[in-house]
């Protein structure tokens, strides 16, 4: 049952050295290609990093140290020029695709034994173009996150039942 993997999902910053193999890493990015997409649009697209130079310069750019510790980075990026949509649209439209992509590439590492943790890139500092240049990443592509990915240095705990609230849910209409 998945819920299994969606209580083990925890953000992991702290990575063992290990190597990942590929096929793992093909399997995890596959998870994230069979995530919904607006319209079927299927424009997601994966820069995957392994290279300890990219990942300091990264590093440098955004801080963090897990994302130089991590063996592979894995960055979605979504063409919104492939949504058939007005552009403002498409954009938006991309960051629902690249999330929904993320999450099950969360999930599926979860269930290989690998961690992960959202790393955000923030447009307002210029973060997500200058990974673009860096990365040679076309300008028409939009990007909101990095995955780090690799096997924990430590397991957090799983969420329990008791981690649940019930009260969040509203039936027919808010009821605050």
């Amino acid at each position: 049952m998945i819920i299994k993997e969606i209580r083990n999902r925890r953000s992991v910053r702290e990575y063992q050295s290990k190597e990942v193999p590929d096929e793992l890493i093909t399997e995890v990015i596959k998870a994230g290609q069979f995530a919904p997409t607006a319209r079927n649009n299927r424009a997601i697209e994966y820069v995957v990093i392994k290279d300890k130079k990219t990942k300091e310069d990264i590093f440098n750019l955004i801080g963090q140290e897990f994302v130089k510790q991590a063996p592979v980075l894995i960055i979605p990026i979504s063409d919104a020029e492939k949504i058939e949509v007005p552009t403002e649209t498409a954009i938006k439209l991309s960051m629902h695709d690249l999330a929904a992509a993320s999450e099950n590439i969360f999930l599926q590492a979860t269930a290989l034994g690998l961690g992960t943790v959202w790393k955000n890139l923030k447009a307002e500092t210029g973060e997500i173009e200058k990974i673009k240049t860096m990365l040679d990443i076309p300008k028409r592509y939009t990007l909101i996150n990095i995955i780090p990915l690799g096997y924990p240095e430590t397991m957090p705990e799983p969420k329990m039942d008791e981690d649940f609230d019930p009260k969040k849910i509203h039936q027919e209409k808010w009821q605050g």
